[in-house]
């Protein structure tokens, strides 16, 4: 039980992750949405979606995203910024076989 536990801490207080050199834009707001998701998915061998479009944020000021990854990452924040994404046009509701694909593959290496 002791190592169970154990796994279940160090997820979620595991380093967010993100693009080299935009450490400094995760603020304390996304810091705990990050952990209410993780506590929301513990049993998950994998990242949130939600740490995942963090990454891919951060990516994205780093350099411009490919077509497949802006359409993973608008799908991302249309979830959790819905009126935000309706209202800058970026609203999508649904992936791509591959693109969904390749998320699983994102949350995995995340």
């Amino acid at each position: 039980m002791p190592d169970v536990l154990e796994k279940y801490i160090k997820k979620l207080f595991a380093p967010i992750i993100v693009f080299d050199g935009f450490e400094d834009i995760i603020t304390a707001k996304i810091i705990i949405r990050v952990m209410m998701e993780r506590l929301s998915n513990l049993l998950s061998e994998t990242a949130t979606d939600y740490e995942t479009m963090v990454y891919l944020h951060t990516a994205s000021l780093a350099a411009p995203l490919s077509e497949e990854m802006r359409n993973i990452y608008e799908y991302l924040f249309s979830k959790y910024h819905l009126e935000e994404a309706k209202e800058m046009g970026v609203y999508r509701d649904k992936l791509s076989e591959v693109e969904a694909r390749n998320l699983k593959i994102w949350k995995k290496w995340i």
